[in-house]
């Protein structure tokens, strides 16, 4: 249970765990909370509440996303609170058993009475749901629990040396609606999460953008995971964002899987190198699929192409009857137009749609 009280302050120095201090360096390096962060710098998330847990106690819902367990959220947020990224202040106090640790406890004796500003209390008994021990108030465990607020000054000071601000900021200013992290359910229905998504005006198509931060030339492993997702999801375009560069090899295989690459040295002229591959909203251009660009396709290409001048708004089993391709052939092809800028794709429900662009 989680109530508001005024002797919190007492229990702090008692029961809150002392995190541990990062570099700057090593925060930064950290894309988890760059992403975080970037909730922040987009307008989406300013302060981070407890809400009540029946199996945690409590947990801090906004920051799982960024942990690779749930349980390691408070730690993720005190870390970066002691990193003055964050500012904290007590919202209330939960009991928990002194003797296995588990906030499942029950009053069953007497009324409930607040704790003394020492952290004792007496009078009633507790039930643990988890142990079956039974707890007087003077030997349950009372811990505080914190609400936490980015520190815009926190921020600020580190401005410099985040990647995700000048991303975020250059989409805005070229008029894209922007998620970040944002999730693209693919052909296969399965969701797969990109670092940024920057929509149309109409949300009628979308760029994907994972970003890499490194303090070395970065290799093929994160070209391979972001091709996985973009062949499956298959946005407009595809960017990978390098800090500071990519290997040879890397750059070689972004160039076959048709992934733009943005690399910078340094932050503060990043967007000239985006300019290059992100046009303003209004200026992003297609391929019109008139004659002489259907004769110019390869057979396979042209063949479904056609099939989608003829129908004007299709799915890859109505063109695989008529080609008598298999569907998943057909997908592809599809998909491969769609990335050529010629065809575009939308989802209604579980059916996904492909359309000649106008």
């Amino acid at each position: 249970m989680v109530n508001n009280h005024p002797d919190t302050e007492g229990y702090l120095r008692l029961t809150r765990r002392k995190p541990t201090k990062r570099k700057s360096q090593d925060l930064i390096m950290d894309r988890h909370i760059q992403l975080f962060i970037g909730k922040f710098l987009n307008g989406e998330l300013e302060t981070i509440n407890p809400v009540l847990d029946s199996k945690l106690g409590y947990r801090y819902q906004d920051a799982e996303p960024f942990v690779d367990d749930p349980t390691e959220a408070e730690a993720f947020l005190l870390m970066l609170h002691e990193n003055s990224l964050l500012t904290s202040e007590p919202c209330g106090i939960i009991a928990c058993c002194s003797k296995c640790g588990s906030y499942s406890v029950d009053e069953v004796l007497g009324e409930k009475r607040k704790p003394s500003r020492n952290g004792s209390a007496s009078g009633n008994s507790w039930r643990c749901l988890r142990c079956g021990e039974l707890l007087q108030e003077d030997t349950l465990t009372l811990r505080p629990v914190f609400s936490y607020r980015f520190s815009r000054e926190g921020i600020d000071g580190v401005s410099d040396q985040l990647l995700v601000r000048p991303l975020l900021e250059f989409l805005r200013d070229r008029g894209y609606r922007i998620e970040s992290p944002g999730t693209l359910v693919g052909a296969s229905e399965v969701d797969h999460t990109f670092d940024i998504t920057a929509y149309s005006k109409k949300d009628e198509w979308v760029v994907a953008l994972d970003f890499v931060i490194s303090d070395g030339p970065v290799g093929e492993e994160n070209v391979i995971s972001m091709f996985a997702k973009v062949f499956d999801a298959n946005p407009l375009r595809s960017i990978l964002v390098v800090f500071p560069e990519l290997t040879e090899k890397a750059k070689k295989l972004a160039d076959q899987y048709e992934i733009d690459v943005v690399e910078t040295h340094n932050l503060d002229i990043i967007w000239k190198n985006l300019r290059r591959v992100i046009p303003p909203v209004d200026e992003f251009s297609f391929e019109t699929l008139d004659v002489m660009t259907l004769l110019s396709l390869p057979d396979h290409l042209r063949k479904t192409a056609s099939v989608v001048c003829e129908k004007g708004r299709t799915t890859a089993d109505e063109i695989s009857q008529i080609t008598k391709r298999a569907r998943a052939v057909e997908s592809g092809y599809l998909n491969q137009l769609v990335r050529m800028g010629y065809l575009k794709k939308e989802r209604k429900g579980r059916l996904v749609l492909f359309s000649v662009i106008s």
